[in-house]
C-alpha cells in the first residue's frame, strides 16, 4: 500500500473514532435528559408525603419570602430560589398554612416573571390563585401547575438549564423541610418516633432524585467553559457531594427495625444533614452567588 493512500486511512480511521466518541456522549446526554424531564415528581406527591408523616408544621424551616427582590437581579438566582419557594409553597398548602402560602405565592409569582415563565400562563394561575385562595385542594393545583411551568414545560426550550436549577434548589429544600422536622421532633421523644420514622423514608427515598437531577445537571455542562454554564461548577458539584454521601448511607436496615437512636446518631445522617444545609444556605443567601 502506497503511503499517501495509508495516510488516507488512518485519517478516516481516527475521524470514525471521533464521531463514534461523539455520538456516545450525544446518546448519553440525551438519556439524562429524558431520565430527569420523566422523572420529575409532582409537588402533591411530595405533599402527601411530608402530611402522612403526621409531625407538626414548622414554620421555621421557610426561607423568608420578603427577601424576594435579592434574587430578581440573576436569572439563575432567580430559578434556584423559585425552586426554594415552591417547595415552602408546598409544605405551607400540605398543612393548609392560609397566611404562610399568602406571604410566599407573591415571592414565587414574581420570581416566575424573571425565570421566563410566559405572562399570559402566569397571570392566568395568578387569577386562579386569588380566586380560590381559601380552597386549598385549587392553591395546591396552581402550585402544581407553577412547577411544570418552571420545569418541565421548558423541556426543548433554550431554557432548559434553568428547569435543572430550579428542580436542584427545590430538591435541596425538600430534604432540608424532611431532615428539619427530624431535628425539631428529636425534643419529642420518645411520642414522635412514629413520626420519625417516615421521614427517614422519605429522605431515603430522595437518593434517586438527586442522581437523576446531577445526571441532568452533568450532561448539560461544560468544564471548560464555566461562564457558559450557569449550573456548573456550584450545582453539579453540589449533587455529586450528595451523591457520595448517600452512597455511605445504610438506612434500611435501620428504619425496617425502627432504630431510631440509630438513626438521629448516625454519623452519615448527620453529614448529609449538614451537607444540605451549606448547599442551602449558599442558595438562599442574599449575597451574590450560586
Amino acid at each position: 500500500m502506497n503511503q499517501p493512500r495509508l495516510i488516507t486511512l488512518l485519517l478516516l480511521f481516527v475521524a470514525g473514532c471521533g464521531s463514534t466518541e461523539k455520538k456516545s456522549g450525544n446518546d448519553a446526554a440525551e438519556t439524562a435528559r429524558e431520565a430527569f424531564f420523566n422523572n420529575l415528581k409532582s409537588p402533591a406527591e411530595t405533599a402527601a408525603a411530608l402530611k402522612a408523616t403526621s409531625a407538626p408544621f414548622d414554620s421555621t424551616l421557610l426561607n423568608d419570602p420578603r427577601v424576594w427582590s435579592s434574587y430578581s437581579t440573576n436569572e439563575v438566582k432567580a430559578a434556584a430560589n423559585l425552586g426554594i419557594y415552591l417547595s415552602d409553597l408546598n409544605y405551607s398548602v400540605a398543612y393548609d398554612q392560609k397566611e404562610n402560602t399568602r406571604a410566599i405565592f407573591p415571592a414565587a409569582q414574581q420570581l416566575s416573571r424573571v425565570a421566563g415563565i410566559e405572562k399570559t400562563t402566569l397571570d392566568f394561575l395568578i387569577k386562579r390563585y386569588n380566586d380560590n385562595i381559601n380552597q386549598n385542594d385549587t392553591v395546591m393545583a396552581v402550585i402544581g401547575n407553577l412547577y411544570l411551568k418552571a420545569t418541565r414545560d421548558l423541556k426543548g426550550t433554550k431554557r432548559e438549564k434553568m428547569a435543572g436549577i430550579a428542580t436542584s434548589a427545590y430538591q435541596i429544600e425538600n430534604l432540608h423541610i424532611a431532615l428539619g422536622i427530624i431535628t425539631s421532633q428529636m425534643q419529642n421523644r420518645p411520642t414522635a418516633d412514629a413520626q420519625i420514622i417516615p421521614l427517614f423514608q422519605m429522605v431515603q427515598g430522595q437518593k434517586e432524585q438527586v442522581s437523576i437531577i446531577y445526571n441532568f445537571l452533568k450532561s448539560t455542562t461544560d468544564v471548560s467553559e464555566p461562564d457558559n454554564n450557569p449550573n456548573y461548577p456550584f450545582y453539579t458539584q453540589a449533587f455529586q457531594e450528595l451523591i457520595e454521601v448517600y452512597g455511605r448511607l445504610q438506612l434500611d436496615t435501620m428504619i425496617a427495625n425502627k432504630q431510631v437512636e440509630e438513626l438521629l446518631n448516625d454519623n452519615t445522617v448527620i453529614e448529609l444533614a449538614e451537607k444540605v444545609d451549606a448547599i442551602r444556605n449558599k442558595i438562599v443567601s442574599v449575597q451574590p452567588g450560586p
